[in-house]
Formats: C-alpha cells, structure tokens, sequence
C-alpha cells in the first residue's frame, strides 16, 4: 500500500503521512463493505488485492483537491469550468498581446452549460474565488478598461502527483 501511495507523490510532505492512512482506512471500508466475500480469521476481515485497487482509484479522484486544501467539487469547477473557458478565450494569442481574464458572469454562464444548474454569484465572489485564489489556482486582476471589475487569470501549476502528466 505504501509502496502504491509513494508512486503516486512527486514531492513528499508532511502531509502524506495523514493521507496514507486515509487511504488505509478507505481500504478498510472497502473490506468491510464486501466482508460476506472477504477471508476471514477468527473475527478479523481480510482486505484483499481488489480493496487496495479499488482504494487507490478512489484516493486517486480526490488527491488533488485534498493536496491544494479545497473540496472536490470547487477543485472540479476549476477544472471542468474556469480552465477550458480560460483556453477557449485565449486560444489565439500570440504572445504580444496580453492575456485575456475571466469575468465571473462569463464562469457563472459556462458553470451553467457544463452542470446545468446555476452558480450563485454572491456564492461564487465571497466562497469558491477565495478558495481558488488561496489554493494558488487563480489570480484577480483589475480589467484594464473598467476597474470595477475584477478579471480571473489561472495560474500554471505543476503536476502535484506523478499520475497528472499522464492523464
């Protein structure tokens, strides 16, 4: 189990001593669930290679929210909504000109298409921007014309785990 968790890590901390026994404990419930098709000895349940699998996979979809210290789902508005938004609006620039940011009507509109459900503003400026922006996801910005507004850049992240360069 350790050896499967350690793989997965590209930069040790801390941290990662809580989160492998995270992922033993997902293990343990794993076995727990299935304990009428497990071993058994005495009153003791025997994970088996199928729990740990299934453990890892599981621990795999939420290790890079838990790492930057937000909940999956603001991790995966991120990801589904505000990055491919980012991409679509600045897929032709060139490098002289500077990059165009977000504005948050333009996020709670695509939130909308991809989830099908409306994104409180107010939720979306007190809550999840805050999050993001703690988490080293995003940055605000003034817009040049109006300086009312606030604009969104994402910031360029590396990899945390090994698995990301893959996917």
């Amino acid at each position: 189990v350790e050896k499967m968790f350690m793989e997965r890590v590209k930069i040790q901390k801390p941290r990662h001593q809580r989160d492998i026994g995270r992922v033993i404990s997902l293990i343990k419930s794993l076995a727990l669930l299935n304990l009428w098709f497990r071993e058994k000895n005495n009153h003791t349940i025997i994970a088996n290679e199928e729990d740990i699998k299934e453990a890892i996979r599981l621990w795999d979809k939420i290790s890079e929210s838990q790492e930057l210290g937000i909940p999956p789902y603001i991790y995966d508005i991120y990801k589904d909504v505000v990055l491919p938004l980012w991409k679509e609006k600045n897929s032709e620039w060139n490098g002289e000109v500077e990059t165009k940011g977000l504005e948050r009507d333009e996020i709670i509109q695509r939130h909308y298409q991809v989830y099908g459900r409306i994104l409180n503003p107010q939720k979306l400026r007190q809550q999840i921007i805050p999050m993001w922006e703690s988490a080293g996801l995003i940055v605000q910005n003034p817009d040049p014309n109006d300086k009312r507004k606030m604009l969104l850049y994402p910031t360029i992240l590396l990899p945390i785990f090994k698995n990301d360069t893959e996917k």
